[in-house]
């Protein structure tokens, strides 16, 4: 869903409301056509505030019913998931087809939605107002606004989103220029915000960027020493030395049965059918506490040779700053949605699922161990965690 049209003309719409000095709505002068005054029924239209990557079923129950039947009609259930998971992204004649599915109700619905995330609240009154808005504007105006170019939309569109505008009070007219002012300032990049804290900037000053990318294969290549330096001299706290012991103790064979026995509670067993020599992947938690768990994957391999191979090459698609978390972009899709962090401003913006959850791991034995963070030492760190306590 390309929602940059819709981004611009709502900001430019509501920079016409917002005065300069202070922030503050200036009052509407004249109400335009297409707007009526707010009635006192109750409010029709859905507010659509679910996360199609935290809840998809709760997502779909918020569109409305034909737009869901039209996405599935012409797109079939799974390619209208991977789409609104921002799996995959359409083709020509896809988007082309799709058009008439954005109904008015679903963009109205969703606009609603973020300033219900901002505020925690949308008023019944503007509700109400919007509801009956929908009744004078054309079906299909809105959809240009959520799919398409990045021309400028038309004055039958322009003028519905002014309408609604000015169904808003001041405060939500605020919170959703806040809303999309966050969402233009990602939109028009394909890369999540890089996470770098004091401690990564002191290893990265250390080690090199190579570090800031993704560590876990150079570590398994038998730079422990020059890691091990760094971590000291920066004062981190972290259990190093345990790492290190069982990343050079390369004869050794784990089993999931090893990381259950430390408190590894598995979740999820995996198909390793396309997962090059492994004889079996598993995903989970881990956590000395039982409410501040992180996520792992633990890939188990035949040999430490393979785990250095095949288990490196799979883990490099998977992790690290280069790592694309869709579809068409990973050989084993397995797990793909445990393996991935949606990188959003707390918003439920459809589209930027595909950052790794995962952004290193370290070779141990035969097993590969991807440790959640977002960032490299964020992630080995929970490696280290893990592993210290492994007999």
């Amino acid at each position: 869903m390309n929602r940059r049209s819709l981004i611009f003309v709502i900001i430019a719409l509501i920079s016409v409301f917002l005065v300069a000095c202070g922030g503050t709505a200036a009052e509407p002068t004249e109400v335009p056509a297409t707007s009526t005054p707010a009635p006192t029924s109750t409010p029709a239209i859905g507010i659509i505030t679910e996360s199609p990557d935290m809840d998809f079923e709760a997502f779909l129950a918020q569109i409305p019913e034909a737009d869901v039947e039209c996405f599935t009609a012409k797109l079939g259930e799974d390619r209208m998931k991977a789409l609104a998971l921002g799996e995959i992204e359409l083709n020509d004649d896809e988007e082309s087809s799709i058009q008439g599915c954005f109904s008015n109700e679903f963009v109205v619905g969703f606009l609603a939605g973020q300033i219900q995330q901002e505020l925690g609240t949308f008023s019944g009154s503007s509700a109400a107002c919007a509801a009956s808005l929908l009744d004078d504007i054309q079906p299909g105006v809105l959809t240009e606004l959520m799919i398409g170019d990045d021309d400028d939309a038309s004055p039958e569109a322009q003028l519905a989103i002014q309408g609604f505008t000015e169904c808003l009070t001041q405060v939500e007219l605020a919170a959703l220029a806040a809303s999309n002012a966050d969402d233009e300032n990602t939109s028009s990049s394909d890369e999540p915000q890089r996470y770098s804290s004091p401690d990564e900037q002191c290893m990265i000053a250390d080690l090199g960027n190579s570090f800031a990318d993704g560590y876990g294969e150079l570590l398994g290549g038998g730079l422990l020493l020059g890691f091990s330096n760094a971590i000291d001299s920066c004062g981190i706290e972290m259990s190093v030395e345990e790492m290190i012991a069982k990343i050079e103790d390369t004869e050794r064979k784990y089993t999931v049965a090893d990381l259950e026995a430390i408190g590894f509670k598995k979740s999820k067993t995996y198909d390793v059918d396309g997962l090059d020599e492994a004889s079996s992947a598993h995903y989970g938690f881990y956590g000395s506490a039982p409410y501040n768990r992180l996520e792992y994957e633990a890939r188990f391999y035949f040999s430490h040779e393979a785990a250095k191979s095949a288990g490196v090459e799979f883990a490099n698609e998977a992790t690290g700053a280069g790592a694309s978390l869709y579809k068409d972009d990973q050989r084993w899709q397995e797990g793909l949605s445990e393996r991935r962090r949606c990188d959003s401003n707390g918003g439920h913006h459809v589209g930027r699922c595909g950052f790794p959850k995962y952004f290193d791991y370290v070779i141990a034995g035969n097993m590969v161990l991807m440790c959640q963070g977002k960032e490299t030492l964020e992630s080995l760190s929970a490696c280290a965690d893990l592993l210290a306590v492994i007999e």
